[in-house]
């Protein structure tokens, strides 16, 4: 009977343990706000000389589960070009979608689809306005600081790139969250 209940209790308390484990995990799921999930964050671009480019992306993000993530960025560039003693300036505007989802740790791969308003001169020298669409694909590493905060360092592949993408592959990034 002695062995019967050593046995017994071997078996159960492993159990035990492991249910509490499981309950303080979903407790601590529910706890979790909305505010836990959304994360904000960007890209800041400056170049300066014959070329000046000004590129200011915020983003917001969701954590749809500890691996997944989406989100929203939106896009301002502004430039300029200096040729021969004349310049041409032109801004860009838009926005794009993106995934995450993380292979290790911070190890994370991405897909995006961009939609940018583009300004540039058209066959007579007349700047003209047109929609540029984008699709992504990449992977980056995360380097995280602090409690919230971390670095991206993201590479992505245009896989419909032509004569207006405003990009040449690959597209690197390096953007800051909190």
């Amino acid at each position: 009977m002695k062995k019967i209940l050593i046995i017994l209790t071997v078996l159960i308390l492993p159990l035990q343990g492991y249910s509490q484990y499981y309950e303080n995990k979903e407790k601590e799921k529910e706890k979790a706000s909305l505010m836990d999930k959304i994360y904000f964050g960007g890209y800041l671009g400056l170049q300066f000389g014959t070329y000046t480019l000004i590129d200011i992306s915020p983003l917001v993000g969701y954590k749809i589960t500890p691996k997944f993530h989406a989100g929203l960025r939106f896009t301002y560039q502004y430039s300029k070009t200096e040729y021969y003693g004349s310049s041409y300036e032109s801004s860009s505007y838009g926005g794009s979608i993106f995934s995450r989802f993380y292979i290790l740790k911070n190890l994370y791969a991405q897909a995006e689809a961009e939609y940018l308003n583009i300004e540039y001169l058209d066959q007579n020298m007349q700047k003209t306005r047109m929609w540029i669409d984008s699709y992504y694909v990449g992977g980056g590493y995360f380097q995280p600081f602090g409690k919230r905060g971390g670095m991206y360092f993201t590479i992505l592949w245009n896989l419909n790139q032509n004569q207006f993408s405003p990009y040449d592959n690959p597209v690197m990034r390096i953007g800051f969250t909190f």
